[in-house]
């Protein structure tokens, strides 16, 4: 049979907010979330699962790939 999922999102696409608060080096819950909540920015939104707010990580590695690109233009 052939596969009709292809590596379907794992929990190594999903970042929980603890996940993203470390790549990102916040140390304080309420720092993180005033940045995300930030519209200015443009950290991309989390959606929920459960109660829980998460990140897919492509999303928030392209929004690192960004800040880089803008801080060190070529």
């Amino acid at each position: 049979m052939v596969e009709e999922v292809q590596q379907m999102n794992t929990n190594e696409d999903i970042l929980f907010t603890k996940d993203v608060m470390k790549i990102l080096r916040y140390g304080a819950m309420s720092a993180f979330i005033n940045f995300w909540k930030d519209e200015n920015n443009g950290f991309p939104q989390p959606f929920r699962i459960g109660r829980r707010h998460t990140w897919h990580r492509r999303d928030v590695e392209a929004w690192l790939d960004k800040q880089r690109e803008q801080a060190n233009p070529h």
